[in-house]
């Protein structure tokens, strides 16, 4: 996967796919608290599921394979939504931008957004109200973002006295300066200078977004800390590869380890959200 950077005119981040992945990425939902936690609320297989910005199709497949036929996926990238189309015919993935969906309100039982939200440049409410107009009252979404963890906290506190991200040091070794991003809101933002990738929340900053949506949150978890481990100092210990980590017996020690801490390295954080039943 490779991220296309946004521009002012862009609403989101787009991402490309490859497609020769497909396959690795089928199998990842063996293995991706995402797709676990989403099974665990899936109650019934003739509910009508949405997938927002599905990517390459892992989990619409997926799904569909164990038998949930009445599964939909929506990507913005339209060269992965037409390799899928060809691939996959039977599966129902179309082309669009989930700000913009076409559904009738009140359309589908459950909701799946892994990783889609904090892409947006004008922030998460617009996606987050887009996800609430199409999940039938009393219909669960499962909704993950970029967790603000403990040890990004810790880092982004010391990257103001890294040498190496201060422009006059640059301008000293000829270094090009580097833009801070505007700062919108109070998420951190995902690189702090250079072109926008995405934000980061805190517990407290996610779930207090999803209520202002209009959601309840059923549960609130830290999720993908194997990835945590991964994408903070502790490389050594893990790998990554063909769309699986591989992590040595320290790894797992320090990964048990740092598990007793909540929030402290987990990559990602899910909210299970519901519709509230009174809602018409």
């Amino acid at each position: 996967m490779q991220e296309q950077k946004d521009n002012e005119n862009k609403k989101s981040i787009v991402f490309s796919w490859q497609h020769n992945e497909f396959d690795q990425l089928l199998k990842s939902c063996e293995r991706t608290d995402d797709v676990a936690i989403t099974l665990k609320y899936l109650k019934n297989k003739n509910w009508k599921i949405l997938e927002t910005g599905c990517g390459l199709g892992r989990v619409v497949k997926y799904l569909y394979d164990k038998g949930l036929k009445n599964i939909y996926g929506i990507e913005i990238n339209q060269d992965s939504v037409a390799w899928l189309n060809k691939s996959f015919p039977d599966l129902n993935i179309e082309h669009g931008d989930i700000l913009n969906m076409k559904y009738p309100l009140n359309s589908f039982d459950m909701v799946l957004s892994y990783g889609l939200i904090e892409h947006f440049p004008d922030g998460p409410d617009a996606p987050l109200n887009a996800l609430y107009n199409v999940l039938k009252p009393g219909g669960i979404g499962i909704i993950t973002v970029p967790s603000f963890n403990l040890l990004r906290r810790i880092s982004y506190a010391l990257s103001f006295i890294d040498p190496r991200k201060n422009n006059l040091v640059r301008k000293a070794f000829s270094k090009p300066h580097r833009k801070w991003n505007r700062k919108r809101f109070s998420y951190y933002i995902d690189p702090q200078r250079g072109n926008f990738f995405e934000y980061r929340f805190t517990p407290k900053q996610f779930e207090t977004v999803c209520k202002r949506a209009g959601f309840d949150i059923i549960e609130s978890t830290p999720i993908a800390h194997i990835d945590g481990l991964f994408h903070s100092v502790f490389r050594p210990f893990v790998s990554f590869k063909n769309w699986e980590f591989k992590v040595s017996k320290s790894g797992v020690l320090l990964n048990k380890l740092f598990k007793k801490v909540p929030f402290l390295h987990n990559h990602m954080h899910a909210c299970v959200v519901r519709k509230p039943v009174n809602e018409k």
